[in-house]
């Protein structure tokens, strides 16, 4: 979980804490496989939950000046500061890291993140709107 989770932490971590510390953190990587890829699905029922899922993320974003309340949390349980930006705690920069051994620029990741979520809103909607689709 360590290679997964953050790598810069070093303080003691009560069992319990870091269990749920790894929850918060799998529930984001399937938040993330959501909206990456649940354009994809043939149901109407996943296509809904994109639409609700990326709508209430981008609200989240904006009222809380970019930061994901799942890393804040995770951050807390794990007994770690918040950053000062919110590119600092990248959850998609550090999922990419951790996969590929890569390290695209913090702004990329958030870019890449922004993008990829609208693009699969939008094509969520049309899927909705547009019966055959």
């Amino acid at each position: 979980m360590e290679t997964l989770s953050f790598n810069d932490h070093k303080t003691k971590v009560t069992f319990p804490r870091r269990l749920l510390a790894s929850l918060f953190y799998f529930s984001h990587v399937l938040v993330t496989l959501l909206v990456g890829l649940g354009w994809l699905a043939p149901w109407d029922s996943v296509l809904w939950a994109v639409v609700v899922v990326y709508c209430a993320t981008e609200i989240l974003w904006h009222t809380r000046d970019g930061y994901c309340i799942l890393t804040d949390i995770e951050r807390w349980l794990l007994g770690i500061e918040k950053p000062k930006s919110a590119l600092q705690q990248n959850f998609i920069h550090r999922l990419l890291t951790s996969l590929t051994g890569k390290s695209p620029t913090p702004l990329n990741s958030r870019k890449m993140t922004v993008i990829w979520g609208r693009l699969s809103l939008t094509v969520c909607i049309i899927r909705l709107y547009s019966p055959g689709f």
